[in-house]
């Protein structure tokens, strides 16, 4: 027995499944009209792509004759779209990672774990391993289970590790090398989409723990740049998770608190610290505007004070340049001038500001952090002055060699 959820609950999850599995929404019409022997006109495609439209937005229901074809088309069950993925029914007897992953019997996860074959290993014939399953049927305790017992980790704790992930990894003994069971090893230490995956589940939980055990407002990257303190790009595409955005500004006032909060990364000296907001906190701020969340004037307030932050301290080193004989009084205003612009850099990407600051007497200091914009300017009057506030003071940051002589 399962329960129906409501029209929004499952216009929500219905997106997510056609976001994630097709290319367009489009496309996802097309397939439909297809399966249903009609022919894809613009004029079809249209009428369908709003009809998608209000049932994503909870406007409209799906209607029984949609059942089959969402179901067929998704790969879902009529339980699981009907539940908004509470509900998994598995289609087979037999343990498979779509089996164990609907289970919510932990008895039922020690065997499968506990095989000599160590199926848990492998993909299955559409590449997925039992947590990809588990996070498509939003079946957590799977997950911490197997976290808690020490068979996969998403941060080593070795932070030279810290690259692509934070040093992901399983405790499961690979078979024989002739046999192919590198897909749950492979996913976890090539790639960091399954922690941002299993991180929707934790906010949706509202498990501050495991958001923590996760690092959950960070990037590995961050810790590279930590370490190697240096004018450099940080490539931080692999981390961004839409699905993931989207459920963090539809949560409670205490995550977002959580996730607009600064949080610092020490190098791998521990000499250093460096402080950093959420890297995706403009995208976060614009897709908060989008939920018409209470917290948006909160979250404004904190990023313009932040911002402001790091424009008073920019303007600290570069007036440490502006003092230093070797500068000013050697080379005079030129010299100094470009040492300030020398020592600055902006990364669009992440929002990420940085000024390597290196003096006459061999001392250097420095910044290594990320600022805040947003793009959605809201038409409330208080939360339309922040967020232009709050972008003014962003144009003032990444512009601020340009206006040495203010300084």
């Amino acid at each position: 027995m399962f329960k129906v959820e409501n029209n929004v609950t499952i216009g929500k999850y219905l997106a997510e499944l056609i976001d994630s599995k097709y290319k367009s929404r489009r496309k996802f019409c097309e397939a439909y009209l297809e399966a249903r022997g009609e022919e894809t006109s613009e004029d079809n495609k249209g009428r369908m792509a709003n009809r998608i439209t209000q049932i994503t937005k909870g406007n409209k229901g799906i209607q029984l004759s949609d059942l089959p074809i969402f179901t067929e088309l998704l790969g879902i069950s009529c339980e699981q779209l009907l539940s908004a993925g509470e509900y998994a029914k598995p289609l087979v007897n037999r343990p498979t990672n779509y089996s164990i992953a609907c289970s919510k019997d932990p008895a039922e996860w020690q065997r499968y774990v506990d095989r000599k074959d160590n199926l848990i290993m492998n993909e299955d014939e559409y590449c997925k391993t039992a947590i990809d399953y588990a996070i498509e049927f939003r079946n957590y305790k799977f997950i911490k289970f197997l976290m808690e017992k020490g068979y996969i980790w998403f941060d080593s704790h070795e932070k030279d590790k810290y690259i692509v992930t934070f040093g992901a990894g399983s405790s499961f003994k690979r078979r024989d090398v002739s046999l192919i069971d590198w897909g749950l090893e492979g996913k976890l230490k090539g790639e960091d989409k399954l922690r941002t995956e299993v991180l929707v589940l934790a906010v949706d939980n509202e498990d501050y723990k495991m958001l923590d055990e996760l690092h959950a407002r960070e990037v590995p990257q961050l810790y590279w740049q930590a370490n190697y303190y240096a004018l450099q790009g940080i490539d931080i595409i692999g981390g961004y998770n839409e699905k993931l955005i989207k459920h963090v500004a539809a949560s409670s006032e205490k995550m977002l608190e959580y996730f607009t909060d600064t949080f610092t990364i020490s190098g791998r000296s521990g000499k250093r610290t460096y402080t950093f907001q959420y890297p995706f906190i403009s995208e976060l701020l614009d897709q908060m505007e989008i939920e018409h969340s209470v917290f948006l004037e909160t979250a404004l307030k904190k990023c313009l004070k932040y911002n402001e932050k790091v424009y008073n301290r920019l303007k600290e080193l570069i007036t440490t340049i502006k003092n230093d004989p070797y500068y000013s009084e050697k080379y005079m205003k030129d010299m100094c001038t470009m040492a300030c612009k020398q020592s600055f850099a902006f990364i669009e990407e992440g929002n990420f500001v940085l000024f390597d600051a290196r003096y006459s007497d061999k001392s250097y200091d420095g910044l290594i952090t990320n600022i805040a914009h947003i793009k959605k300017i809201p038409k409330t009057l208080i939360l339309k002055h922040l967020a232009e506030e709050l972008n003014e003071s962003y144009e003032k940051i990444i512009t601020i060699t340009e206006h040495l002589e203010e300084i």
